[in-house]
């Protein structure tokens, strides 16, 4: 393997020292334009890349962001998370480094830890726990954003999602077009971000008169196989409602597919909402109802903090909350007629 051309190998080329090539290929104002002409078409031919690593820590600046995620692929909200956060990262000059924990804390603070020795300048953490002082503890100086619904709104740096809302507006919904007999299904292990959209779904049920129903099955690692194995154990005990609010996307796939299996139809015998928005291309033939999570923004936003924290941004707020939004599709519609009614 060829030795990676260095400021000194262009000099001895150039006919220069390592400093003037530098200055050079900086454009700096002491140094002609025939030479610094002269010295960019020879890097280049060279296939000279600067080390912006030994460049940033002799000028003491970081330009990368650490970001810390319980997972990654298609079953997760974490990828186009991340999508988003490296995009508007690259625009502003700055790489992310990526570590996934596969929801262990012992994981997670190992990534924080190596990040941190990397001189990231902040760190961007979908914590797998809402406990973080694990986190918190790796970390030590160097600054933390938390994102998500899982981490306490009381931390220093927080970018969270209103799932309360998300409840809210799934009831509204499924209301709206008569269904009185409503499920909410979700999936271990208990979080912050589960509780939240529990708290809003029987908040709302109860605020229009009606018996909230909460079916938690299955684990985060697997949310469609939890949406199949929820629905089911309500076909097995006779209790299917006629409206499943799922607690994500995948799950409400998983919802469909069994319902489907037993030869029921999506939506004429039971409406489907999910949550996140992730691929709307998950359910082509009718297209999913769900509960869009503002990924661009939060990325966006992620970032700006970030770099704020650095100390190479303009300030900004350290806690925000984003609202997330209906988005009405092919999964839902009135219930069978006569099937409208809660059970008694």
């Amino acid at each position: 393997m060829p030795n990676r051309p260095t400021l000194k190998t262009i000099g001895q080329a150039a006919g220069l020292s390592h400093v003037a090539v530098s200055k050079a290929l900086r454009d700096a104002p002491d140094i002609s334009a025939a030479t610094k002409e002269r010295v960019k078409k020879i890097a280049e031919e060279m296939g000279y890349t600067p080390n912006l690593a030994a460049r940033n820590l002799y000028l003491q600046q970081a330009s990368a962001i650490g970001m810390v995620v319980p997972a990654m692929g298609e079953n997760t909200a974490y990828g186009p998370l991340f999508n988003e956060i490296s995009a508007a990262a690259a625009e502003l000059g700055f790489c992310v480094m990526l570590g996934s924990s596969h929801r262990s804390k012992e994981l997670e603070a190992r990534h924080c830890r190596i990040m941190v020795g990397n001189q990231v300048g902040a760190l961007i953490v979908a914590s797998c726990t809402s406990d973080v002082s694990h986190i918190k503890a790796a970390c030590g100086p160097t600054p933390v954003i938390f994102v998500g619904g899982k981490t306490d709104p009381e931390e220093e740096h927080v970018l969270l999602c209103d799932y309360r809302r998300s409840g809210a507006l799934a009831v509204e919904h499924l209301a709206g077009l008569g269904h009185r007999d409503i499920a909410l299904l979700t999936y271990g292990p208990e979080n912050r971000t589960i509780a939240q959209k529990e708290e809003g779904f029987t908040q709302a049920m109860e605020g229009l008169g009606l018996r909230p129903r909460i079916i938690r099955a299955g684990h985060a690692s697997d949310t469609m196989r939890a949406g199949m194995e929820a629905v089911e154990g309500l076909l097995a005990r006779g209790a299917l409602p006629t409206a499943l609010w799922c607690a994500s996307d995948y799950m409400a796939v998983g919802a469909v597919n069994a319902l489907r299996a037993h030869g029921l139809s999506v939506p004429g015998h039971v409406s489907v909402v999910g949550h996140d928005d992730l691929w709307p291309g998950l359910w082509p033939d009718a297209g999913l109802t769900t509960l869009r999570t503002p990924m661009a923004e939060m990325g966006k936003a992620a970032v700006e903090l970030a770099l704020s924290l650095i100390g190479q941004g303009g300030q900004v707020p350290p806690r925000q909350v984003f609202r997330p939004a209906l988005v009405v599709r092919g999964t839902t519609a009135p219930p069978p007629p006569g099937q409208g009614g809660q059970p008694g």
